[in-house]
């Protein structure tokens, strides 16, 4: 298959207003961005989306096995302020160090709401995008930022190397299944994180950084 790679992209860098061929200046943009992460808007469509979540979990948490599958950049871990210190964009080789640091804080919203679902004996199950190398990186920041308890990381391993996030996502959900776990809800920045089956509640959460397919 063909080689895909992350494609980092800034919300609204591009596009017609009312019409017309006048852009929006890309530093506006970075500002409206900005504006969005740190003003307390980001904050409350969180705790919108993530109570309204807690009811439809709440619903489905008594089947044997059930399980919640999380997404882990953007989804509990933040990479805001590193993508902010290089310009909303992506460079490979920072991007590498920065999760292998393993310095990204959490998300306060989503951790709470992470917290709850392991108060009912859900089981947790995290899939990321991350390469398997950052895999002891990523348990580090995890477990040090309050996601202690888990039952799974899956970091795509090579084997998946050039397949679209969402094929990659979609076959290990149903290894899953296949394990014996009942998988009441995807947790995910993209939506790529709850392509196909296997997905129980799509529980989409905004990301105004980039977009990955």
């Amino acid at each position: 298959m063909r080689a895909v790679k992350p494609i980092f992209i800034l919300f609204i860098s591009i596009f017609f207003v009312q019409c017309s061929s006048e852009m929006v200046n890309l530093d506006k943009s970075k500002r409206e961005v900005a504006f969005y992460y740190e003003s307390g808007e980001y904050s409350k469509e969180l705790k919108e989306i993530l109570n309204d979540a807690s009811k439809k979990i709440s619903k489905n948490q008594n089947y044997e096995n059930a399980a919640v599958v999380f997404d882990v950049d953007e989804t509990v871990l933040s990479n805001y302020e590193h993508i902010k210190e290089t310009g909303y964009g992506y460079v490979p080789e920072l991007w590498y160090n920065w999760v292998n640091s393993a310095k990204a804080p959490a998300i306060p919203e989503v951790l709470e709401f992470y917290k709850n679902i392991v108060d009912k004996n859900i089981k947790i199950i995290f899939l990321t995008g991350r390469k398997s190398e950052s895999y002891e990186a990523t348990i580090k920041n995890l477990k040090e930022t309050g996601f202690t308890e888990f039952d799974t990381l899956i970091c795509k391993s090579k084997t998946y190397d050039g397949a679209p996030a969402g094929n990659y996502k979609r076959i290990e959900r149903t290894v899953m299944t296949e394990k014996g776990y009942k998988i009441i809800a995807c947790v995910g920045d993209q939506w790529s994180d709850m392509q196909g089956e296997n997905t129980g509640e799509k529980i989409k959460l905004p990301n105004y950084l980039y977009y990955i397919e």
